[in-house]
């Protein structure tokens, strides 16, 4: 089914005319998460709009994914279900996504709001020397993503500033364990907001984006999972984008 979905985007692609309305990016940088533990991650990304020549609206539709480039020490007081036993040292690894698509709305005054459909992802798991897998938790988050940006434009050159809020309307957190037993699924007690800036540059082709984000993942309903706790992730990001 992808490769299927591949051949038919690259196809449009080649056809004539829609080269100038079908714009292409890929992006790679680094995140610095800020959450139970500090974890330096390596991203990967792309996004894709399109905008008719006479129009004012701009389709895009993006996605990135994460992993971290090494494991930290777990945080003891999170270890949740682990019955490290054998005392040795528990290591935490993170990782994640995001994919959303929407509409932006282009105005000759700068400003462009923006609507879009949006989910993320992030999964916390805890190994040991000893053992490849003690337990996992997974969030999912699935909602509505509403920002405001202003660009400025010289010749080759533009500056964006822009301001996002992401609110949920379906969360989830899914706990995977040795001492779990069947993987225990269960939604949010709070659908809490999250909030991003970033500033990006562009030259021609290359664009350089700096971003700060904010995801509140809440915390369960009920008690069969109540050792995981509240919490939030503060996620410092860079990324380098190649236009095609």
């Amino acid at each position: 089914m992808r490769i299927t979905l591949c051949i038919i985007f690259f196809t449009l692609l080649s056809l004539q005319g829609y080269s100038q309305k079908f714009k292409l990016g890929t992006s790679i940088g680094t995140s610095y998460i800020l959450w139970h533990e500090n974890q330096m991650t390596l991203d990967l990304g792309g996004q894709l709009t399109f905008q008719l020549p006479t129009k004012k609206y701009q389709i895009f539709a993006k996605l990135k994914a994460l992993g971290n480039l090494y494991d930290s020490p777990a945080n003891p007081n999170l270890l949740l279900h682990v019955d490290n036993t054998t005392n040795q040292p528990v290591q935490a690894s993170y990782r994640g996504g995001q994919a959303e698509t929407g509409i932006r709305w282009n105005a000759s005054s700068g400003f462009s709001p923006s609507l879009a459909l949006s989910s993320k992802s992030m999964a916390r798991k805890l190994t040991t020397n000893q053992s490849a897998y003690l337990e996992e938790e997974k969030y999912a988050l699935h909602g509505v993503n509403a920002g405001l940006a202003y660009k400025a434009q010289w010749k080759e050159t533009s500056v964006e500033l822009n301001g996002q809020i992401f609110v949920p309307l379906y969360q989830r957190i899914t706990l995977y364990g040795e001492l779990v037993g069947i993987p225990k699924s269960i939604m949010t007690a709070s659908n809490s907001p999250s909030y991003q800036t970033a500033l990006h540059l562009r030259y021609k082709r290359v664009g350089l984006t700096l971003s700060y984000e904010i995801v509140n993942f809440g915390s369960p309903q009920g008690q069969s999972l109540n050792s995981i706790k509240s919490s939030h992730a503060d996620i410092l990001s860079s990324l380098l984008t190649f236009y095609f």
